[in-house]
């Protein structure tokens, strides 16, 4: 077994370290950033040009055409001037590379540009000399890029790759809000905590909700982080930062799932941890599971706003447990829901337990005995047929919505102002309002059968097992 794993890693690193001639091109064309630089900024500004991300600290996947330039500028410099001078640096950089330019925005807004087939984006950025005194996220990355070179040595940037490219493989790597999983920054310090890729896999059955690893040791002891970063998985205390948590996006699902697949790794060693077959699917497939399920299901479709994945995917999911709070208030049981989307279209996917209730609803109301509760709930429903159980007013009352596809077409059927106060999140409002499509159990097959990456998704939610 032990051999059988290390030949496995081994031919896995054979795919994943970059050769000497992609390092040499990559090289080339850092150089030509720098030189780029300098002819553009001629020595007028204060500004020092730092490579951060991967490529600086040598763990980056062979194929990655990524390159971050920072632009650190002092830090008297006001955030106006910083956004200013960095676009247009960026811009003359990339421009001077014949490269196409985009602007792209995260804390603050920063150039994209693409390069000789290399991802290229310019970061400004302070320059701060305390770490505890940054004035955006991005100031922290310099300090990341240091600490990271000053802790992994070149066998361990080999490790690093492994366990990159493994939770690439599983589907839980990246921080962005739409995967909500491990970041490049977060797989280097459980190397530098652990070793090897395999020690780690070796102690993650171990982990549990709430785990903590503070390789400076911040904290006197587990708790104190543990009552700082409550609720989350995983705590991992950035060592620049001990009020951060570099695990905070990760989520409980993904959590376990790692945990999952590292353990199975471990029992039956495979490629296909690191390198998952491409899935396919048939629309029969899937309505097939549907069918075994037993279930109702429900899909709500409308076009995708023009806005930030990071903002996008956290207001998908906020719409999702609005829907379902609405479905539950009128007796429509959720089993589980989703949401998926492409970039261009949104689909909120909702699996009830029955779809259709009857006519009549009833409540329990209080105590025959509790004389304050009983007259208010006799007046309440006056109107109504009131009987006793067990000592207890009930009342048998007309539903208002008998099926869910009804009640969901009255609640969002409604114009952008009232969606809002509804709760529907304002991008999402703005697109349901112009269209939006409900696409109950059998009028589902147009949307199933239209869009292939829709039936991957589903197939993975028929799939899903954390344990």
């Amino acid at each position: 077994m032990e051999k059988n794993i290390h030949d496995i890693l081994n031919q896995v690193l054979r795919k994943v370290v970059p050769t000497r001639e992609e390092r040499e091109r990559t090289g080339r064309l850092c150089n030509k950033i720098l030189e780029s630089f300098d002819k553009v900024t001629k020595g007028k500004f204060l500004i020092k040009p730092m490579f951060c991300g991967s490529i600086a600290k040598d763990t980056w996947l062979a194929g990655n055409k990524d390159i971050d330039l920072f632009l650190l500028f002092r830090p008297n410099v006001s955030r106006e001037n910083l956004t200013k001078y960095g676009l247009l640096i960026g811009r003359d950089i990339i421009k001077k590379l014949f490269g196409e330019v985009e602007v792209a925005y995260a804390e603050h807004p920063y150039v994209r540009g693409f390069v000789a087939n290399h991802r290229v984006e310019i970061v400004p950025a302070y320059n701060i000399k305390d770490s505890s005194k940054i004035k955006s996220a991005v100031d922290r990355t310099p300090y990341h890029v240091r600490y990271v070179n000053e802790k992994l040595n070149r066998n361990l940037t080999n490790e690093v790759r492994l366990l990159k490219r493994f939770c690439k493989g599983i589907g839980v790597y990246g921080s962005d809000l739409k995967t909500e999983g491990f970041s490049g920054y977060l797989c280097e310090l459980l190397i530098i905590e652990y070793g090897t890729f395999e020690n780690l896999l070796r102690n993650v059955p171990g982990w549990h909700p709430g785990m903590v690893i503070d390789i400076e040791n911040h904290y006197k002891n587990k708790s104190q982080a543990k009552r700082k970063f409550k609720n989350n998985p995983l705590i991992v205390v950035d060592p620049v930062d001990k009020n951060r948590n570099v695990a905070s996006v990760l989520s409980a699902e993904n959590f376990f799932l790692f945990i999952k697949k590292s353990r199975e790794f471990l029992e039956k060693p495979d490629m296909s941890f690191f390198f998952s077959s491409q899935i396919e699917t048939e629309p029969e497939e899937i309505k097939k599971h549907m069918e075994e399920r037993g279930t109702k299901f429900i899909f709500i479709k409308f076009r995708a706003p023009t806005t930030h994945q990071d903002i996008l995917w956290p207001q998908l999911r906020k719409l999702r447990k609005r829907l379902t709070d609405v479905l539950e208030d009128s007796d429509f049981k959720i089993v589980r829901s989703d949401v998926w989307s492409d970039g261009v279209r949104c689909v909120i996917v909702l699996e009830l337990l029955v779809d259709k209730l009857p006519k009549i609803q009833k409540r329990i109301g209080p105590s025959i005995f509790d004389i304050e509760g009983s007259s208010g709930f006799l007046s309440r429903y006056e109107n109504y047929k009131i009987l006793i159980e067990d000592s207890q007013w009930v009342v048998e009352y007309p539903r208002r919505y008998k099926e869910a596809v009804e009640l969901l077409k009255d609640f969002l059927g409604e114009d952008f102002k009232s969606l809002k106060e509804r709760g529907v999140p304002k991008n999402l409002a703005e697109e349901i309002h112009e269209d939006v499509e409900i696409f109950s159990d059998e009028h589902a097959s147009r949307l199933i059968r239209r869009y292939e990456d829709f039936r991957i998704f589903l197939k993975k939610y028929f799939e899903k097992d954390l344990v």
